[in-house]
């Protein structure tokens, strides 16, 4: 399989990788992935190839996309499992994964030891439908204006728009932003669903209410539907990944700015870790509405 040759090589096959992996596929990309579970790798199905070894995927391809859990997992396949010593001259990573500031940073680190491959720091906003659809939003940044045409084709088969922001870290630091704005929105909505149980307020008749109008976020809305539906164990948006998400937020601020106080997303990031400790973490991020109502994590 080392000898044939592919598109795009997808390392990492939980959610989001296997929803790209199927996308490009789609798009008519050549597609292989990589996954420490060989089981997932094969499971993504759609004509997507399973590679057995990491090293078959990244040497195989002209563009490499790491999406995994974090910046150690990242590290771990892409450096000291040599995943990126295999890749070939003249390819791409693109790091789609939200693995921080320091994550990136160190990412890059790795990625300058060859000048023969190009480095993008590429999260995505969007969660499994979207990828699926070919509508994510690419928060691209590279330290190259010349990007290749294979990294276009790929943007071009999973994106619905693309942002250019700058250096690599810029896109990071974007979905850093992005994400601190979903989990203010999240924790906002299950807390006034909260207040409507409390009040006696249907929540359709809450949600009846702001629809269409300048206090409705359709994603919020969605959202609040998936909660009524009791469909929260059907996972888009994993809550474990949305707390890691608060943390490296928090952290970025914080080592940043020393005095900057973020009182909100500090409390929700508490609220959340004990939504994750008590076995939430696997469901999708609107789970957290079952924690407000647990007296065990609120009485913590």
């Amino acid at each position: 399989m080392a000898e044939q040759h592919y598109d795009v090589a997808i390392v990492g096959c939980g959610i989001m990788g296997s929803a790209i992996a199927r996308r490009a596929r789609r798009s008519g990309l050549r597609t292989i992935a990589w996954d420490r579970l060989i089981d997932r790798a094969r499971a993504v199905g759609e004509g997507v190839d399973a590679a057995p070894e990491l090293q078959s995927a990244t040497g195989s391809a002209e563009v490499v996309v790491t999406m995994l859990a974090d910046a150690a997992a990242t590290l771990s396949v892409m450096d000291a499992h040599h995943g990126f010593d295999a890749m070939k001259s003249g390819s791409a990573w693109v790091q789609m994964a939200t693995i921080g500031l320091k994550g990136i940073i160190k990412a890059r680190l790795v990625a300058s030891q060859r000048s023969d491959i190009v480095f993008l720091d590429a999260p995505v906003s969007g969660t499994k439908q979207p990828a699926e659809d070919g509508k994510l939003l690419i928060l691209a940044s590279c330290d190259r204006q010349d990007v290749p045409e294979p990294v276009q084709r790929l943007f071009r088969a999973i994106g619905q728009r693309t942002m250019w922001l700058g250096p690599v870290g810029q896109g990071t630091r974007m979905k850093l932003v992005l994400n601190s704005w979903l989990a203010s929105i999240m924790e906002a909505l299950v807390e006034t669903l909260a207040v409507a149980d409390v009040l006696d307020v249907p929540h359709e008749r809450f949600a009846e209410c702001i629809e269409g109008g300048p206090l409705g976020t359709p994603w919020a809305i969605a959202k609040a539907k998936k909660i009524d539906s009791g469909k929260t164990h059907e996972t888009e948006f994993p809550l474990k990944w949305a707390d890691k998400d608060v943390h490296l937020a928090l952290e970025a601020v914080k080592e940043t700015a020393h005095d900057r106080e973020l009182p909100a997303l500090e409390a929700i990031q508490k609220l959340w870790d004990r939504a994750v400790e008590s076995n939430l973490g696997d469901r999708d991020v609107s789970a957290v509405y079952e924690a407000l109502k647990t007296p065990a994590a609120s009485a913590r």
